[in-house]
C-alpha cells in the first residue's frame, strides 16, 4: 500500500455522482419540488456533482497520502497507540481544513445559495464529512492489516518450510558418510575372504549408492521405491551374512503408493543387524509389513555379547525427521521378545 491506481480514481469519480444522482431521482421519480424545475434541477445536479468530486478527492487523495507517509515514517510496528492517535488527529484536521475551505470557496460563487451557508451548514457538512473519512479509512486499515497478516503467515510457513528442509539436509548428511563407512569395511572384510562375494557386493553397492545419491534432495519417497532400493540393499547384508539374515515383506497393494523419508527402512534394518547377533545358530529374521497407513518393521531380539556404541544416528535421525514431516508418531519398542518400529506412511495431497 503505497500508491494511487486507475481503480482509486475511478472509485472517487463513481462516489461524487452518487450524492446528486440520488437528488434528481428524487426529482424525477417522486416530484419533488424542492429543486425547483426541471432547470434548476440539472444546475443542482452539475453543481453538486462538482462539489462532491472535489470533497470526495480533495479528502480521499489528500487522506491516503497522510496514509502513506504515516505507514513510512511511523509504522504500526513500531507505536500503536501514538500512530492511532497521530493518525485520527491528522486526519480529521485535514478533512476539517479542506472541507471548510472548500464550502467557503462555493459559498463566495454563483454556485452556493450565500443564504443557505451558515455555522449550521459549515458544521453538518464537516460532520458528515469527517464520519465518512473515518469509515473509508477504517476500511482501509482494516484490508491493510488483513493483507499483512495473511503474508505474514505465508512468510512464517516459508519460513518453517526452509528450516524444515533445512534440518531434514542435515540429517541426511549424517546418513551418507555413516552407510558408506560400514559398506567399505564391510568390503574390505570380504577381499580377503572371499573375492567372488566381493564383486558381487561391489555390484550391490553401486546400487544401492546410486540410490542414496538419488534421493538425497528429496524430503519423501515412496514406499515402493524404498522396498526396491531395499531389494539391493538386503542383498548386501546377505552377501555378509548368508542364511543367517532373513527379512520378509508383506505388504498390501495401497500403501505402495504412500510416501516415507528416504533411507527410512535402511535405518531400521541397519540398527536390527548392528544390535542383534547374526550367525547360523542365531538368526536374525527381519519382518516388514503394514498396519492400516502404518509401516511395521520388526525383528527378534538377541543381543551381541559385546557392547555396542551407539552413534545416535538410527532411531533417533528416523524420528526427528519424522517430527518435520508429520504430527504422526513414531514408536519403538521391545514386545515380547521382539524389537517393533512402527512409523507412518505419509499420504501427500496433489
Amino acid at each position: 500500500m503505497g500508491k494511487f491506481t486507475r481503480k482509486d480514481v475511478w472509485a472517487v469519480i463513481i462516489i461524487s455522482f452518487v450524492p446528486a444522482t440520488i437528488g434528481m431521482l428524487r426529482y424525477f421519480l417522486v416530484d419533488d419540488t424542492h429543486y425547483g424545475n426541471e432547470a434548476d434541477a440539472w444546475t443542482n445536479f452539475f453543481i453538486g456533482t462538482l462539489y462532491s468530486l472535489i470533497i470526495t478527492s480533495s479528502l480521499y487523495f489528500g487522506c491516503m497520502s497522510i496514509l502513506f507517509w504515516l505507514n513510512n515514517k511511523m509504522p504500526w510496528k513500531d507505536n500503536v497507540g501514538k500512530r492511532i492517535v497521530v493518525e485520527l488527529g491528522l486526519m480529521f484536521t485535514y478533512s476539517t481544513v479542506v472541507q471548510f475551505l472548500i464550502i467557503f470557496a462555493f459559498s463566495r460563487s454563483v454556485l452556493f445559495d450565500e443564504v443557505l451557508v451558515n455555522v449550521s451548514f459549515y458544521f453538518e457538512n464537516i460532520l458528515f464529512g469527517n464520519t465518512i473519512t473515518l469509515v473509508v479509512i477504517t476500511i482501509v486499515e482494516g484490508v491493510y492489516f488483513f493483507r499483512s497478516w495473511k503474508e505474514s503467515l505465508l512468510l512464517a510457513e516459508k519460513m518453517k518450510r526452509e528450516n524444515m528442509e533445512s534440518q531434514l539436509n542435515s540429517l541426511r548428511s549424517q546418513l551418507d558418510p555413516h552407510f558408506l563407512f560400514n559398506s567399505l569395511n564391510v568390503l574390505a572384510s570380504l577381499i580377503k575372504k572371499d573375492t567372488t562375494k566381493a564383486e558381487e557386493f561391489v555390484g550391490d553397492f553401486a546400487n544401492v549408492y546410486r540410490y542414496v545419491l538419488d534421493v538425497k534432495d528429496e524430503m519423501v519417497v515412496t514406499l515402493s521405491s524404498e522396498l526396491k532400493f531395499l531389494e539391493s540393499y538386503v542383498s548386501l547384508q546377505r552377501i555378509r551374512f548368508g542364511d543367517a539374515f532373513q527379512v520378509r515383506v508383506n505388504i498390501n497393494p495401497r500403501p505402495m503408493i504412500l510416501f516415507i523419508p528416504p533411507l527410512c527402512l535402511h535405518e531400521l534394518i541397519t540398527n536390527a543387524v548392528k544390535h542383534n547377533e547374526v550367525s547360523l545358530e542365531n538368526k536374525l529374521t527381519v519382518e516388514i509389513f503394514n498396519r492400516g497407513d502404518n509401516l511395521i518393521v520388526r525383528n527378534n531380539v538377541q543381543k551381541r555379547n559385546e557392547e555396542v556404541t551407539s552413534t545416535a544416528l538410527g532411531l533417533e535421525n528416523i524420528a526427528k525427521r519424522y517430527t518435520l514431516l508429520t504430527d504422526k508418531p513414531t514408536r519403538f519398542e521391545i514386545i515380547e521378545g521382539h524389537f517393533e518400529a512402527e512409523v507412518p506412511l505419509i499420504e501427500i495431497e496433489e
